[in-house]
């Protein structure tokens, strides 16, 4: 007897009608759908269907607590690479998240997302989210973005080597409290190289050719000027006034009209 027939009326009929359902889905590109609904094993499917339809994203923060404050985002997001910085334009991220059809990002589930959400005071992402940790996870890439990146041979450039999110934070503050504008150059190439190794693993994931997409690279910001010491981490600075930083301005989270 085939798997088919051992089907009972009642499964069947939901499965058919669960069917059903995924191809009105499909159709009509309700991403958050397969999202909400697919299991972790079988999310790479959504990867491999929207790919070209996806943003990519990465953040850095002041600190290596999980309630730190962000100071860097960088997303890849209709073939451009941009980087949004605190005391800066970091607001401009939260409008280009209203422009994403489907954010995908490495843990961000645990950490990136509920970090963005506290920093603009807002209860919900305006668009589906897709964290590539776990679909990688059972497709047997396991481990960090950087341990995964590097056993298949995704390299980043040579000054960036060795960096890490310890480094990140200590060049925030270069930044912060010596206006070392070689630190920012750094850190915003750091995390913007994170973004682009992401791409590189979710091409994997969705059994793309990756090999010619070595281009990317040459989207990052320009190298440091300056090599800069990996010395002691400093205390974080006070420039930063209360949780949700100075990034998310209250005329602004009164604008937001997202629903949980």
């Amino acid at each position: 007897m085939s798997s088919v027939e051992q089907l009972t009326i009642g499964r069947s009929s939901s499965l058919v009608e669960e069917c059903r359902r995924c191809l009105d889905a499909l159709e009509v590109k309700d991403i958050r759908y397969f999202v909400d609904r697919f299991s972790p094993l079988d999310k790479w499917r959504i990867v491999a269907e929207f790919l070209d339809e996806t943003s990519f994203f990465d953040i850095e923060t002041t600190g290596l607590e999980h309630n730190s404050p962000i100071t860097v985002i960088a997303c890849w997001h209709r073939g451009q690479l941009r980087t949004f910085v605190e005391h800066e334009n970091l607001d401009d991220f939260l409008h280009l998240l209203d422009d994403v059809t489907l954010l995908a990002s490495f843990n961000g589930s645990s950490f990136d997302v509920p970090r963005v959400l506290d920093t603009f005071h807002v209860p919900a992402l305006p668009c589906p989210h897709l964290d590539l940790r776990w679909p990688c996870y059972h497709k047997g890439f396991k481990g960090s973005l950087k341990s995964i990146t590097s056993r298949l041979g995704f390299t980043r450039p040579v000054d960036l080597q060795d960096a890490d999110g310890e480094l990140a934070v200590h060049l925030w503050n270069r930044w912060t409290l010596d206006r070392d504008h070689g630190a920012r150059e750094l850190l915003l190439r750091y995390c913007a190289s994170d973004v682009v190794l992401l791409m590189m693993l979710a091409h994997q994931l969705a059994e793309r050719d990756v090999t010619s997409h070595a281009a990317w690279w040459r989207h990052l910001p320009s190298p440091a000027r300056t090599e800069l010491p990996r010395e002691a981490i400093r205390d974080t600075p006070p420039l930063i006034r209360s949780t949700f930083g100075d990034g998310s301005p209250s005329k602004l989270r009164a604008r937001r009209k997202i629903t949980a």
